[in-house]
């Protein structure tokens, strides 16, 4: 038998995790962060045992869906700012040439990362 208000909360998580990424699409900070908070307020004391969960599992195979795609997407978009940050960095290093001939940096950290912009 499904229990109804378990199934209500499923569909809403599912519904809050779509949003969550439409938002991070558009980079809504505002409404990402209301739909987080509202995914936290609804999983607080949201428990389900596995017999109140039989019947359900293409919904909760459609949750754990849209949850690996939204993980993938803030995971690509972490990569792609810290690869950005990592180009400014160097980009910012003036290179030099050492003893040997070798070109080296002459800061460890670019001007962008240490504040001297």
């Amino acid at each position: 038998m499904i229990d109804t208000s378990i199934k209500v909360k499923l569909e809403t998580l599912l519904d809050l995790l779509r949003q969550e990424r439409e938002a991070a699409i558009s980079l809504n900070m505002v409404e990402l962060q209301e739909i987080v908070t509202a995914k936290e307020t609804l999983l607080e004391n949201f428990n389900p045992q596995r017999e109140d969960i039989s019947g359900l599992q293409e919904l909760l195979k459609q949750i754990d869906h849209e949850n690996r795609r939204n993980a993938f997407l803030h995971w690509t978009g972490l990569n792609w700012v810290r690869d950005m940050m990592d180009f400014f960095g160097k980009a910012a290093v003036p290179q030099v040439y050492g003893g040997g001939g070798q070109s080296r940096s002459l800061t460890e950290s670019g001007r962008l990362l240490s504040g001297k912009v």
